[in-house]
């Protein structure tokens, strides 16, 4: 007769927000996000070009209500092999005020937006603000998606921060592993000014940026 130990279901996975990749290889990941917020919603085409001059590979968690307002520039976003799209839920309110149905609605609704884009539904999904607590992250699963958090906030949105200082806060403060979270819907006030300097840093420190999907082993679709 089988112990009763091996005939119990597995424990299951903890609900737990993912903050950060592997600490013993030298990748990490710029991670850009494309907030809802209230209109008008930009693109910050500085930030793309930035991106796209020093060829640095980049993960975008773009809103669905900023995806629905204009398609187009979620495509202009993929129409880089090197940019990979992830979920920011629709709105941007704080899931964790939220019951359970009005996270699962957030969710989905942006999951309908964005999986005809992508043509696959998101793997990944950041929380509106970093916010996210065991609801938040057990919804999201049951919906196929893991919580990405971030072990460096670049304090882009604050208008004090110059390039330089954003330059020097992010070279300083980035391990290997990180997850670095910047804006791209017009609140990283000097992020495109800076990107050019950051990703060069990055080089001299020996850590190469490559998308969340990469730096967390998902082969993707």
């Amino acid at each position: 007769m089988l112990g009763a130990s091996l005939l119990a279901d597995p424990a299951p996975k903890p609900a737990r927000a993912i903050a950060h990749g592997p600490r013993d290889q030298p990748r990490v990941a710029l991670t850009f996000d494309a907030c809802s917020g209230r209109p008008p919603w930009k693109l910050d085409e500085g930030v793309v070009e930035a991106l796209e001059k020093t060829k640095t590979k980049a993960t975008f968690f773009v809103g669905g209500r900023w995806a629905e307002q204009d398609p187009e520039r979620v495509k202009r976003l993929l129409a880089n092999p090197s940019f990979e799209i992830e979920s920011h839920a629709y709105d941007h309110p704080h899931l964790t005020g939220l019951g359970s149905a009005a996270i699962r609605s957030e969710i989905s609704k942006a999951n309908d937006v964005l999986t005809p884009l992508l043509g696959h539904p998101p793997h990944y999904l950041r929380a509106p603000y970093g916010e996210s607590n065991a609801r938040v992250v057990r919804v999201a699963q049951s919906l196929g998606l893991t919580v990405i958090k971030f072990d460096l906030a670049s304090g882009d949105p604050d208008r004090k921060f110059s390039r330089r200082r954003l330059t020097r806060w992010v070279l300083r403060e980035i391990r290997p592993g990180s997850i670095v979270v910047f804006h791209v819907n017009g609140r990283g006030w000097h992020t495109a000014e800076a990107l050019p300097g950051i990703v060069a840093g990055l080089e001299k420190k020996g850590l190469e940026p490559v998308t969340l999907s990469e730096l967390l082993s998902h082969d993707g679709d």
